[in-house]
């Protein structure tokens, strides 16, 4: 789990260099083509992730059963077989919907756009079903490097792309490219190739079904991470000023930096949360008391540095159109923090198969937050309060599901 640990710290610190070299070199009107191009790749990711969730899940299951002693189908699907039917159907979506949303959020080179995107994402499919064996398998060093591997070529590309004045493309291309990372571990590690013949607890029809909704939710657990900025932008249209001494674009960066150090590594270790959950799945509100407890601590802590030292920082590394108040940063991360609660309670509710529940909450709290943009106030406390409001509204319906007692596992 150490190395887990820092692999999450490293994936989080990437994120944030690569934004704020992004910003140095592309200057703002192509940055925020970048930062559209990657919001958009990230929240497909988020859509694939059920899969990753649904597998971790799966793996775990069958490995609990069998130590304690219990039969596990052995019809069992194989999630990497499923992996290849899920990409090709995102990367058609993707081409065919090509002409109506590259250019909206890309000026040129619409094309290169539409195939990396189809391309990474069929990648980052068979990616996030090796995590998910990994996890389930408990090979958490193997699993640290695919994360830590991921982050790192990304990292490196830009660190030269910067000095060398190479332009976008190669910036749309950093975007993608970590996603080919299982291709290397899967080369270099036996464990890994072996883990993939995990069995899973049920079968492939119900690993569709269960995946499907896994999907439908992290989907909105997408939008409300790195899909927002984007419907920012979308409902500010043309406008500059988001109120509160402040610029729609500030608001978007601002919510993309207070969010990366919380559900960064928080997505990370969903898989692991999930294990934990499947151990646990006696007394689920117990087990949910720590992780809790240290995603709003670290929620507080990080609101009261965001007011006192987040303007500062963002005005040494970004230009005055970028800067936030410090009341403001403080509202967007303890928003974080709501938006991991969140996360945390639909892990556990999806640990012990109440699909229907686990999605219900994230929808909800989608529809919550999204909701508040309606309010009559400025863009930015609409921000703040839809990135509180909503998690909370989520993490709600997850709990109330979650005081009702485990049932058998219908396969």
């Amino acid at each position: 789990m150490r190395a887990l640990s820092l692999a999450t710290v490293f994936a989080a610190a990437s994120g944030f260099i690569i934004l704020t070299i992004a910003s140095w070199a592309l200057g703002v009107q192509r940055f925020g083509q970048f930062m559209a191009f990657w919001s958009l790749f990230f929240a497909l990711a988020g859509v694939v992730d059920g899969l990753m969730q649904e597998t971790t899940r799966a793996v775990a299951g069958a490995r609990t059963a069998d130590r304690a002693g219990t039969v596990v189908t052995s019809r069992g699907a194989r999630p990497f077989r499923i992996a290849g039917m899920v990409g090709a159907t995102v990367a058609a979506g993707l081409v065919l919907a090509g002409p109506l949303w590259a250019p909206r959020i890309l000026e040129q080179d619409h094309g290169l756009a539409v195939t990396l995107l189809a391309v990474g994402l069929v990648s980052y499919t068979y990616q996030a079903v090796l995590s998910g064996v990994l996890s389930g398998c408990g090979l958490w060093t193997q699993y640290a490097w695919l994360m830590a591997v991921d982050s790192g070529i990304r990292l490196a590309l830009v660190l030269v792309a910067w000095p060398l004045g190479w332009g976008l493309p190669v910036f749309l291309l950093v975007t993608v490219l970590g996603a080919a990372t299982w291709l290397l571990i899967l080369g270099t590690s036996a464990d890994a190739r072996t883990a993939l013949r995990s069995a899973t607890d049920v079968r492939t029809g119900r690993f569709i079904r269960n995946a499907v909704s896994a999907m439908v939710a992290t989907g909105a657990t997408a939008l409300l991470i790195v899909g927002f900025p984007t419907f920012v932008k979308a409902v500010a249209g043309g406008e500059v000023d988001a109120g509160l001494d402040t610029t729609v674009d500030g608001i978007m960066l601002a919510v993309m930096l207070t969010r990366a150090p919380i559900l960064v590594p928080l997505q990370r270790f969903q898989s692991a949360l999930i294990v934990h959950f499947v151990e646990n799945a006696t007394d689920l509100l117990r087990a949910l008391r720590k992780p809790l407890t240290a995603v709003l601590g670290v929620g507080v802590l990080g609101a009261a540095a965001a007011w006192l030292i987040g303007p500062w920082i963002m005005g040494v590394f970004f230009s005055a159109g970028f800067v936030v108040p410090g009341p403001v940063l403080a509202a967007l991360t303890f928003g974080a923090a709501c938006t991991g609660v969140l996360m945390i309670t639909g892990t556990a509710t999806l640990a012990v198969n109440r699909h229907n529940r686990y999605v219900s909450g994230w929808v909800t709290g989608s529809v919550v937050a999204f909701g508040m943009f309606l309010a009559p106030f400025p863009l930015a406390v609409d921000v703040c309060l839809a990135l509180v409001i909503g998690p909370v509204a989520g993490a709600l319906v997850h709990v109330t599901g979650l005081r009702e007692p485990v049932g058998p596992l219908v396969r």
